[in-house]
């Protein structure tokens, strides 16, 4: 355990989905329309070369059916509809070979991609089985041959399979890309609630500390113009640092720690007249919870500066039992003593800081910072009033690992 007393200074106070080709964003339907002309191609020629209007007529209504199957599956509407579409292609088909028993092999894969894409999803497959069963059994019984019913099983399967694979696949992806854009959203969103954060704990407190030294300043320079000299070489510094730390937070990577955070607290609070004591007992604390209990001292020492007018504070740090806690405490009356209308906020700049509602305290930006900072690794803020002054605690389990 190690505890300081800052000696009061005698100074008076988410690829756009649709940016995409239609035919990227659905390919299952389309990939079913190619096969169209594939498939027909051969059938409708024999058609016309021998066998008659009506066979003709046949085979270009099955190519309606198969269209309007693909085009309707992409808009909204209940599913039966192009479950419609594709029984009506079956009693086509199946009335196709009582006349004319023949081109199965073509007709049968063709009605096993539009099985695939136009039957709900949990049924697809099952229907595109049958099929495929039912026809390797008509082509077994008219060819006599195992081997022809295997290979028209197999061929008229994979045709459905193949189209329902991909249009799972496309599917797949378009969730993908839709929660990559959510993702991007949230982490532009995330980026820039830790860039207010830090900002406003960053900027609070340097400001603070540069309106203590100017005050010190323009108080000793009648009588004591070495000390106000000092005093003004440490606005210099100051502001040096708060350039570095500004600069740091726009790309991310400034990272606080907790013995600095209390060492310059100490002496802040100190050159404003307030009488400090910081005690440390938790010599080995998580990355993640030095770094918030180094926000949270800074916050404290800023609030303190801004709105208390105390004369004494203390900061304790401790850790015990798998839970660390710092707490800063003041025994600064301004908040109490002035009345106030419920939702006024304490003195400070833009109505920062404490903020009191009916004798409870409501917190601003920087306590609604720690507050989430302190969520992140399962922890807890407690902000009130005590009859001394005021009281500010974190705890953390330090079990927990750190917050990604």
């Amino acid at each position: 355990m190690s505890t300081v007393v800052h000696p009061a200074s005698p100074v008076p106070i988410g690829c756009d989905e649709h940016a995409l080709p239609r035919i990227a964003r659905r390919p299952g339907p389309w990939y079913a329309v190619a096969w169209l002309p594939v498939l027909l191609l051969a059938p409708i020629v024999s058609a016309i070369q021998g066998g008659g209007p009506g066979q003709l007529l046949a085979l270009l209504l099955l190519a309606a059916l198969h269209l309007a199957t693909t085009l309707m599956r992409d808009r909204p509407g209940p599913a039966w509809r192009t479950e419609l579409l594709v029984a009506s292609s079956t009693v086509v088909v199946a009335g196709y070979q009582v006349l004319w028993n023949e081109h199965q092999v073509f007709l049968y894969p063709l009605l096993a991609l539009g099985m695939a894409v136009g039957i709900r999803r949990r049924w697809a497959l099952g229907f595109v089985g049958g099929l495929a069963v039912s026809g390797a059994v008509a082509a077994g019984f008219t060819t006599g041959s195992l081997a022809d019913a295997l290979v028209f099983a197999v061929v008229t399967y994979m045709a459905g399979i193949s189209a329902y694979l991909i249009d799972v696949l496309a599917e797949t992806a378009a969730v993908l890309r839709a929660t990559q854009r959510r993702l991007a959203r949230a982490a532009v969103v995330e980026e820039r609630e830790r860039f207010s954060r830090d900002l406003h704990d960053l900027l609070g407190h340097t400001l603070s500390l540069i309106v203590v030294k100017a005050e010190a300043v323009r108080r000793f320079v009648p009588a004591d113009p070495a000390a106000a000299a000092e005093h003004a070489c440490g606005i210099e510094e100051i502001g040096r640092t708060a350039l570095v730390e500004v600069r740091q937070a726009v790309v991310g990577y400034r990272e606080a720690t907790l013995g600095d955070e209390l060492e310059a607290a100490g002496g802040a609070l100190a050159d404003a007249g307030v009488l400090v004591r910081v005690t440390a007992d938790a010599p080995a604390l998580p990355p993640a919870v030095d770094r918030l209990f180094a926000w949270v001292v800074r916050e404290g020492a800023t609030n303190i500066l801004r709105h208390a007018s105390a004369r004494t504070a203390t900061i304790l740090v401790e850790s015990d039992r798998g839970e660390a806690t710092v707490e800063i405490t003041d025994d600064g009356r301004s908040l109490t003593s002035l009345p106030a209308a419920p939702g006024s906020a304490a003195p400070g700049p833009a109505g920062q800081g404490r903020q009191q509602d009916s004798g409870r305290v409501r917190p601003g930006s920087g306590l609604s910072g720690l507050r989430e900072r302190a969520e992140l690794l399962g922890g807890v803020l407690a902000a009130d009033r005590t009859e001394e002054g005021f009281r500010l605690g974190v705890s953390v389990p330090t079990g927990e690992g750190e917050a990604s």
